[in-house]
């Protein structure tokens, strides 16, 4: 085999290569016949490069497309639409143009050196373009998934893509001028604060989209919101650096990626997810209003439906507890009786627990209950949850709610607190 290939060679010099520099050398004087021969010898391997990368695309292209079609693999599609089979295709090409350079150039043993050295930069710029487009394809993949590992993918993609980058100058210096590889370094060594400095950014994106995978705090498409930066939005990209987020009002922010799990980040989706959504709202009141129901009063609340029973079940139960403890009943602080303030906060959870727009399940609190005073009033908290997360359902909702146990509560005597503006 070694014979043939010899032989082949022999051939080659004594043929084609030998009636060219005969040609050019009869037909150029001095100096340029030498640069002229050089020209041709450029010319020659990159018009060979470039067919021989033509036709070997042509041909095991059509089969890759033919057996993706097959498979119908998400991964070969992603690698075929990111082109990594061009770039290990152009491995071959260069290597088959390697192999023809020495036969070109063998008059001129300097320019072989050279160009040995161009086709080792231009394999290199291969490998880097070849990674590159492989951490694109496993990026798509991920990002058609849409999960928590997205962001993770994204990161480490980007990663790569800055590692390969960087070894790939490495490997290029090191060729083109004959350094070491670790005189390199060593002369980098004395700039590693600057580096830590300039890629900070990237290495506390990395980690965070790490921990934003780990943890499943956020991913690409959910609803968040960011106090520190009064942002609230949907997640349209996390990257190495930045997330985007497409804010209500169709603005994008920007934010660091560190910031994700550095700051509150208050996440909505499992919320959407759950189809429930909380109110958690208050009705602050006059205490001026507050008093004990008298029986005329008691007797037109009985007349309400949602609370006829409980009423009628209170009188009884307050008026044996009074009499078994002696009380007078000519003053209606003695003892305990009922209220209109609590009446109307038994009637206003009687009236969440009978709306069919309000959640019911045992996972999900319905109360209703009062804060703390303040000096404007006493607010009344309602706290329950809609049987929808949609936000436009949510709010007609709790506005219905809130509607009806505002125009309610006057049936009461209860006066709410309005607080004008001076």
């Amino acid at each position: 085999m070694e014979w043939y290939k010899t032989k082949i060679a022999h051939a080659y010099r004594n043929g084609i290569t030998d009636e060219v520099k005969n040609y050019i050398f009869a037909n150029v004087d001095g100096v340029w016949a030498n640069v002229a021969m050089i020209v041709a010898g450029i010319i020659f391997l990159v018009a060979a490069l470039y067919l021989i990368d033509v036709i070997l695309k042509k041909i095991f292209l059509y089969f890759i497309k033919k057996l993706i079609n097959f498979t119908n693999s998400k991964w070969s599609v992603a690698f075929y639409n990111n082109r990594v089979f061009n770039s290990i295709i152009h491995f071959f090409s260069i290597a088959i143009a390697r192999v023809l350079m020495p036969y070109v150039f063998y008059p001129l043993p300097g320019v072989v050196t050279f160009l040995d050295r161009t086709f080792y930069v231009l394999l290199i710029m291969v490998f880097i373009q070849m990674f590159n487009r492989i951490a694109d394809a496993v990026s798509e993949v991920s990002v058609d998934e849409n999960n928590y590992r997205t962001v993770a993918v994204r990161s480490f993609s980007q990663l790569i893509k800055i590692i390969t980058t960087f070894f790939g100058v490495l490997a290029f210096i090191s060729i083109m001028f004959n350094i070491g590889y670790t005189e390199i370094l060593g002369t980098m060594g004395a700039l590693t604060a600057i580096l830590i400095l300039v890629f900070r950014d990237t290495i506390l994106g990395f980690v965070s989209g790490i921990q934003i995978a780990s943890t499943q705090m956020v991913k690409v498409g959910d609803w968040v919101s960011i106090p520190k930066y009064s942002i609230e939005g949907k997640i349209k990209e996390i990257n190495l650096v930045s997330a985007k987020i497409l804010n209500f009002d169709k603005t994008i922010s920007s934010v660091p990626t560190y910031d994700l799990i550095s700051t509150e980040v208050r996440n909505f989706e499992p919320m959407v997810h759950s189809k429930t959504r909380r109110i958690k709202r208050a009705i602050l009141f006059n205490v001026k209003s507050f008093k004990f129901c008298t029986p005329e009063m008691l007797e037109r609340f009985k007349q309400i439906n949602l609370i006829e029973a409980y009423i009628s079940k209170r009188q009884v139960e307050l008026r044996e507890y009074n009499q078994s403890r002696g009380y007078n009943p000519n003053n209606i602080v003695n003892g305990i009786n009922l209220t209109n303030i609590g009446v109307f906060r038994e009637y206003t959870k009687c009236y969440l627990l009978d709306n069919p727009n309000i959640s019911h399940s045992a996972d999900d609190f319905l109360m209703v209950r009062q804060l703390e005073a303040t000096p404007q009033g006493l607010p009344l908290e309602i706290f329950c949850f809609t049987n929808t997360s949609a936000w436009v359902e949510y709010e007609k909702i709790q506005s219905d709610v809130f509607d009806h146990l505002l125009s309610a509560c006057k049936e009461f005597d209860l006066e709410v607190v309005q607080i004008l503006a001076s």
